[in-house]
């Protein structure tokens, strides 16, 4: 009898211990299929144009809607050895857009985020007040600033510090398509002046080369987050002047970094009142500069951009125009070291854009808090320990590779403010920074 109770009990045991294997499984299933059905759901409506793209948000007065280095993603640095590379512009998923439709939408986005911006209260000569003042489709005059510079030079960094800022539009190298070279005078300075003041227009018509260029280049674009978002979805709108003109008229701010423009010829920018653009030049260490260009393959072999007497002299002669163009235009040129940016990269962010007429504005601050802290990605990364970041050429050139650069820049050396370095060992430890000035 008791044989029996103890055989049943174990049965018993067994049918619970199944049940409940059968119930955990039951449970494993649906929530399995809850999963899918979630993930599903989100697939569909994410490649829906009229339930993602035209999507109604919720609006937080206190948020930017338009953070270059939040709302749209990061880029992923992959370390190539070439200019940056994107990923392929996808076909239209949706033909019946119009670019109306998409203005309307991007006009909307540009009022969003400019909400809590702070007017620069006569700091900027045309006084805005309110955004249609700087909007070019409203006859407004937008906020247009300049980068000058060379390869390799810091002009990335302090591009996307501009780019930042809240309705801004980026003209991200605009020469690229004159390939390796530096325009120092004819015959490549009158159609090079001729592109950039119809960029600064927004005037895409008689640009065939240069948007020729970014059809078969995406990352002419590309650093354009604002322009580069409506690109991937409607790629047969991209380079079109149609499309480019009115959408650039849309924005208040307009930034522009040049690498292959030597600064003397920055002037007709400077004298076109309607254009009322201020421009940086942004200078680099040659020891620094040439370093970096080792490890880009469109660099050796190009004497505009690895050969240090060319470089040099190049410097000097920046020097010489920057001397003049503060003396003509005092309050709309200015001169800056990258070493300097780097060191102090808040006060120097305040400093330009006091300068540039605009306010330390948020999300300016979370991008400096985001990207000068660590080294993220590959050498085109603006996520840097921005005070290490300018002098890695103290650890990457021998010193016989100095010296050659060294005694190539004698002059442009001293102008710009950089000191020699006398030895292997005076490499570990000396600064290179001396006081210089322009004026």
């Amino acid at each position: 009898m008791e044989e029996k109770v103890i055989v049943f009990g174990t049965r018993r045991k067994r049918r619970e211990t199944m049940s409940r294997r059968i119930n955990l499984i039951g449970v494993c299933a649906i929530s399995g299929l809850c999963i899918l059905l979630l993930f599903a759901s989100h697939r569909l409506t994410s490649n829906s144009y009229t339930t993602e793209y035209f999507k109604p948000r919720e609006r937080n007065a206190n948020l930017r809607l338009l953070n270059a280095h939040k709302f749209y993603g990061t880029k992923t640095f992959s370390g190539s050895s070439s200019y940056d590379t994107y990923p392929p512009i996808p076909t239209p998923q949706n033909s019946t857009v119009t670019i109306e439709d998409i203005l309307n939408y991007q006009r909307s986005r540009i009022a969003d985020e400019m909400a809590e911006f702070e007017y620069p209260n006569g700091l900027y000569s045309n006084g805005a007040s309110k955004l249609s003042d700087l909007t070019p489709e409203t006859g407004g005059q937008p906020m247009r600033s300049i980068i000058i510079t060379t390869w390799r030079s810091g002009s990335t960094f302090l591009g996307d510090i501009l780019n930042a800022m809240p309705g801004n539009y980026y003209h991200y190298e605009p020469l690229l398509d004159f390939d390796i070279i530096q325009i120092r005078g004819p015959p490549n300075d009158r159609i090079a002046v001729h592109n950039l003041k119809h960029l600064l227009k927004c005037d895409y018509n008689e640009m065939e080369s240069y948007l020729d260029f970014g059809r078969t280049h995406n990352y002419l674009f590309s650093h354009n987050t604002r322009l580069w978002r409506h690109c991937r979805l409607f790629p047969h709108f991209c380079y079109e002047p149609k499309f480019l003109g009115p959408f650039c008229k849309l924005f208040p701010m307009q930034s522009m970094k040049v690498v292959r423009l030597r600064a003397s010829l920055v002037q007709p920018l400077l004298e076109d009142e309607s254009l009322n653009v201020r421009v940086i030049l942004l200078i680099r260490d040659p020891r620094g500069s040439l370093q970096s260009r080792k490890h880009r393959v469109w660099c050796p072999g190009r004497p505009d951009c690895d050969h240090p007497p060319t470089v040099c002299n190049d410097m000097q002669l920046d020097y010489e125009a920057a001397i003049e163009l503060t003396k003509l235009f005092p309050t709309r040129f200015r001169v800056l070291r990258y070493e300097d940016l780097s060191l102090n990269p808040y006060k120097m962010t305040k400093e330009i854009l006091k300068f540039y007429g605009l306010p330390f504005d948020s999300a300016v601050e979370s991008f400096l808090d985001t990207h000068t802290k660590l080294d993220i990605g590959g050498v085109s990364s603006t996520f840097r320990d921005s005070k290490s970041a300018p002098f890695h050429w103290t650890k990457d050139l021998t010193f016989e590779e100095v010296k050659v650069i060294q005694d190539s820049c004698v002059t442009a050396m001293k102008s710009w403010g950089y000191r020699n370095a006398t030895d292997e060992k005076d490499l570990l430890s000396f600064d290179p920074l001396l006081p210089y000035s322009v004026s």
